[in-house]
């Protein structure tokens, strides 16, 4: 278990897990699952290596390959994909 140690202690949020995002050939990036606190509370800004990798991933490819039965659940059906 991590604990965000920039928040106050009885604040901060915690994290148990990564992400992994697929780069080029040969190449996977690796980041805490809290990595979206520290962007969005803390205005943490990761290389722009792993950012273009995040944009350049298809959730839906992505996926299919990985767990093809099962879909995601916290993305309703009827949701709309943002481009930008």
């Amino acid at each position: 278990m991590h604990e965000c140690d920039l928040c106050p202690e009885e604040e901060a949020p915690k994290g148990n897990g990564e992400v992994r995002i697929p780069g080029g050939p040969g190449i996977a990036y690796a980041a805490p699952l809290l990595i979206t606190h520290y962007v969005a509370a803390h205005g943490y800004r990761p290389p722009q290596a792993f950012m273009d990798a995040v944009l350049a991933v298809d959730p839906d490819v992505w996926s299919s390959a990985r767990w093809p039965d099962v879909p995601f659940p916290w993305v309703p059906a009827d949701a709309e994909r943002m481009l930008e």
